[in-house]
Order: C-alpha cells, then sequence, then structure tokens
C-alpha cells in the first residue's frame, strides 16, 4: 500500500503514522464540532486493540481509522503554515492528545519524553522564525483551551489527580470527559512496566496509522462529514445539524457564539434528548407525521419555507429552549396558580409519552403565560384520555397535529381553549375504563398519579420522588387464615382487588414479604415511608379497617375526583 492513496485537486487521501501526524500538521477543533464524548468503554476497546496488535503482530500496521480535514493556510506573526480543521475524528484526535501528556508524564525514558512534547507543544524559536503553537486548537471552548493549557501543555500535570477528579465533576461536558479520560488513560498505562510502557509508545508511533483525508473545499470535506462516523461514537442527527447551520453563518464571531450556545443545550439537554427536543421544533413547524430521519424532515422545513438555514434555525432553536426550560425545568418563575401547573407537569413527564410538549411549547410560543394552566388542564386531559381509551399512535399523533394547527390559527387563548373539537373525547367511555379493574393495564401507574395531583391542595407542592410502585391494599392472593378473609368473600375479593379505590401509589420498591400482612401493619411498616409524598396514602391510614363498604365509597368519590379534573 503506497503511502498517497488519491490525489486531486479536490480531496487528498494519504496512509500517515502517528508519529507523522503529531509531526508535520497541526489541527483545530472548529467551532461547529460537538462536545468530546468519550469514556472508558470507548479508550478500553482503543487500548485493548493497540495492546493486542503490539504483543500479537508488533511489526504490522495497525489501522486506528480515518480522519476528514479542511485544509488552509493560516498566519501567525509573519508565518504561514497549513492548518488542518477537524471535521470528523475529533473524538479520536483529541484521545491521542490526552495520551500524549499521559505518556510525557509517565516516562522515564528521555527520548519519549521529547518526541511526546514536541508532539503536544512547538516552543516558540525566534532564530528559526518558529512561532509557539499548541498540536491541536480548540477554537470556541475557552474552558477546554484552559484545560489543554494547564494538564496537555504543563509537563507534569496530569499528576495533578485531585484536581483532575475535581474537573470530572465539571457541568461542561468536553471538560468533564475530558479529566475522566486522561485519570483512566494514567490509570490503564501506569500498570505498564517501563519496558512495556516504551514498547508501547514505540508501537503507537510507528506502527499505528490513520488514513488522513483532507480537502481545501469545505463543502466536499462536509460531504465527507456526513457519511463517516468516529469511533464507537456515531454522528447524530444534531450533530450534523449543527455542522450545516453553523457552516452557514457568516461572521467568525457568531459561529462562534453559536457553538458555545450549541455545546451548552448538548450539555443540559443529554446527547438523545437533545435530538428528542429538535423533533419537538420540527412537530411544531410541520405539524404531520415525520416520514423521514431528523436531517431530511429539516430539510423539508427549510423547502417550505418555515425556517432559514443558519441564524434562523439556531435562534429558533434557543427560542424553544429558553420556553422549555421555563416550562418543563422550571427554571423561571412561572405563575404557579398555587403550584398547579407545576405538579400537572411533573406528573405528564412522569407517565406521558413526550408527544404532549410540542402542544406545550406552541401554545406558551404564542400566547405566553396567558391562560396556561386552563390550557394545559385541556392539554394533559385530552392525551391521558386518548391513551386510556387505546387510540392507535398514529391517531393520538394526528390530534396532536390537530391541536397545534388549532393554536396557530387560534386569535387568542380563548379561541384554542374553547375549541372542543380539537379536545374532544368519549367522557362516558372514559369513565367506564377507569371504573374497571385497572391493575395491569399500561395507564394504570399514570391515573394514579393524576389521582396524587388531585387531591393534593393547591397550594402544595409534589415531594420529590424516583422510584413509585403500585401496591394493592387488598393483596392479590390473602392468605385463608388471615384478616383479610374474614372481611372478603371469594367474589368480593374478585371484584375489588384491582380497582383503583384499593391501590396506592408507594415512593419506594416493593416489599413482596409485606404485601400479605393485615391491614393494621401495612399500615405502620409499609405504607408510613410514602405518607409525606402522596397524599392518597394519608386517606388509607386514617382508616380502622378496609372492607367493602370502604371500598365502594372510595370508589365512587375517586372516580368523581379524577372525571371532574378531566375538562
Amino acid at each position: 500500500m503506497s503511502d498517497t492513496l488519491t490525489k486531486s485537486q479536490e480531496i487528498e487521501a494519504k496512509k500517515v503514522k502517528i508519529n507523522t501526524l503529531f509531526r508535520d500538521y497541526w489541527f483545530r477543533i472548529p467551532e461547529f464540532q460537538r462536545s468530546y464524548v468519550w469514556g472508558k468503554e470507548q479508550i478500553d476497546e482503543l487500548l485493548d486493540d493497540l495492546n493486542y496488535a503490539r504483543t500479537n503482530h508488533p511489526q504490522k500496521e495497525y489501522f486506528l481509522g480515518s480522519v476528514v480535514l479542511q485544509k488552509h493556510l493560516v498566519q501567525d506573526k509573519k508565518v504561514t503554515y497549513e492548518c488542518c480543521d477537524v471535521l470528523d475524528g475529533q473524538q479520536r484526535m483529541t484521545t491521542l492528545f490526552l495520551l500524549m501528556a499521559v505518556l510525557r508524564d509517565l516516562s522515564q525514558n528521555e527520548k519519549l519524553t521529547t518526541n511526546v512534547k514536541e508532539a503536544i507543544f512547538q516552543e516558540e524559536d525566534p532564530f528559526s522564525n518558529q512561532p509557539e503553537r499548541i498540536r491541536i486548537e480548540f477554537l470556541i471552548r475557552d474552558a477546554v483551551e484552559d484545560f489543554v493549557e494547564e494538564f496537555i501543555k504543563t509537563d507534569g500535570a496530569t499528576e495533578d489527580i485531585s484536581r483532575l477528579k475535581e474537573i470530572r465533576q465539571s457541568s461542561n461536558v468536553s471538560l468533564s470527559n475530558m479529566a475522566n479520560s486522561m485519570l483512566y488513560l494514567r490509570e490503564q498505562l501506569q500498570e505498564l512496566s517501563i519496558q512495556d510502557l516504551n514498547d508501547f509508545a514505540v508501537f503507537l508511533f510507528n506502527k499505528v496509522i490513520v488514513i488522513y483525508v483532507a480537502s481545501e473545499s469545505l463543502e466536499d470535506a462536509f460531504r465527507l462529514f456526513t457519511i463517516l462516523n468516529d469511533r464507537g461514537i456515531p454522528l447524530s442527527n444534531s450533530d450534523i445539524l449543527k455542522s450545516l447551520n453553523i457552516g452557514e453563518v457568516e461572521s467568525e464571531k457568531k459561529r462562534q457564539s453559536f457553538a458555545v450556545m450549541w455545546e451548552k443545550l448538548e450539555g443540559e439537554f443529554g446527547r438523545d434528548e437533545f435530538d428528542r427536543f429538535l423533533v419537538h421544533i420540527r412537530t411544531i413547524l410541520l405539524k404531520e407525521k415525520a416520514r423521514e430521519n431528523l436531517l431530511k424532515e429539516y430539510e423539508k422545513i427549510y423547502k417550505a419555507g418555515k425556517l432559514q438555514k443558519g441564524e434562523d434555525t439556531l435562534k429558533t432553536i434557543k427560542q424553544y429552549r429558553d420556553s422549555y426550560a421555563k416550562l418543563i425545568w422550571f427554571d423561571d418563575d412561572i405563575p404557579q396558580e398555587d403550584f398547579q401547573i407545576r405538579n400537572l407537569v411533573t406528573i405528564m413527564k412522569k407517565g406521558l409519552a413526550s408527544d404532549w410538549i410540542p402542544v406545550y411549547l406552541a401554545y406558551f410560543n404564542k400566547f405566553g403565560y396567558d391562560f396556561l394552566f386552563e390550557f394545559l388542564q385541556r392539554l394533559e386531559s385530552k392525551f391521558s384520555a386518548d391513551w386510556i381509551l387505546q387510540e392507535t399512535p398514529t391517531k393520538r399523533l394526528s390530534n396532536t397535529y390537530s391541536i397545534i394547527k388549532g393554536i396557530e390559527k387560534a386569535n387568542s387563548p380563548a379561541g384554542i381553549i374553547a375549541n372542543d373539537e380539537v379536545f374532544e373525547y368519549n367522557r362516558e367511555e372514559l369513565q367506564r375504563r377507569i371504573s374497571e379493574d385497572i391493575y395491569g393495564k399500561n395507564f394504570a401507574r399514570y391515573i394514579l398519579l393524576k389521582l396524587e395531583y388531585v387531591l393534593l391542595q393547591s397550594n402544595q407542592q409534589f415531594a420529590d420522588f424516583n422510584k413509585i410502585s403500585v401496591e394493592h391494599v387488598l393483596p392479590q392472593n390473602p392468605k385463608a387464615n388471615s384478616f383479610w378473609r374474614s372481611q372478603f368473600n371469594e367474589e368480593e375479593l374478585e371484584n375489588w382487588t384491582h380497582k383503583i379505590s384499593n391501590l396506592v401509589l408507594l415512593s419506594r420498591i416493593k416489599n413482596s414479604q409485606l404485601n400479605n400482612k393485615d391491614f393494621e401493619a401495612k399500615k405502620e411498616r409499609y405504607f408510613q415511608s410514602s405518607i409525606n409524598v402522596f397524599p392518597n396514602i394519608n386517606s388509607v391510614m386514617q382508616y380502622q379497617s378496609w372492607n367493602v363498604d370502604i371500598l365502594r365509597l372510595r370508589q365512587d368519590s375517586i372516580v368523581n375526583k379524577l372525571m371532574t379534573d378531566f375538562k
């Protein structure tokens, strides 16, 4: 295999050793790139592959992957040199950069130390007109540049374990993962003997190769960028959407600002949730079923003239992020309506699919806080009723788009809130379904959460709860000589065991050993811990006994309360 694979005016591809890559080339991580996200899993795979190749095939070249670059000239103190923006491969390149720093600080070989230091950083030499420069420059991440200065460029810095552990807790995604990766690389490499560490470095520099693919054309480079994936971390739709839009921004200062904004959003949402958030925006703008992947759906948005690529898209995403933070994360002083909005959103986030979120965002984007609680009540009623009534996913999505279209047409909050057509559902059938046995139904946990919401006083806020389980007061299989058998015959057991009146939510995982305890023992040992979280437990605790009459009264009361709350 020759060193030069292809070469043309547009795209150049070469096979290069790591030693050459970190000696003859200079790199920048451009502003549109995503955060550094490699963790132990990817580093484990990398080190395992390298060590296996070094041990079993020490004379063979090991192919690490490809890097896609855009070449351009940089002027630095009257010196012009070629630099490459990394469009694909930045996770791998950044990890190698971290690895160089760890090797430098673990090495006891002077030549190895010199080699890795030169791979990291070039000192200024005025006699040869050589400027000071770092091997990889992170254009828009000021905090990352500080990390590079403190831990990669500085001799001995990777030995500051306590400082690295402190940075690992950072909310900055790149910083946290870089510190964690550096710690893990050091932990793994310091287990090697001095000779093994030297052998590892020799193999890394001389036998590990990458395919260098470069173009001076940003369009050609981006085309490759959208095709290729980083090792173990495929490009998400949001990564490519980011590159397409930030690449359209003409001002370098604005590009940097938008790239910082995007990275912050990725950190706030998390990788998968951010893609889902972008889908919500798509839903609001197109108001129709998605039939393609996210990128192609956004192309439909652009083609329809709903948004323009570049600043228009980026500002719209930021606008909806701010609304999302207020409505879903409660990052603002939402008019609480005595905590009712917050409590209702809490149970919807816990129990419903997220299809209601774009509708809520669309309303807020048009009408703000005006009659927000009244709208949210109708929205929750419609979405939960459709689920309980087992409307098909296609029908539920169609209803979502109808409500968004209704919001778009409405001239005032009343115009949508009073629109019975888009919020219509069969109340009679709904009441029948929640009056039946509900235990084991897919909506059981949610309707019990809704009951807790209804029972909360308007000036109370839900206490924190992470784990919830559904528990029977009257057990499913009471023992023959138990208290329960003295209160219920077989027919009554069959009729009442799985009704909503006999079910409660616990803010804990079930304890099967307590399931069949008598009523008083259950209250004392099982239900007590959930009193301050769920008000339904409080009402159960007031009873001295548990029988058919109590269940019948509770059933009527609960169903009536729930149906009153369905708007």
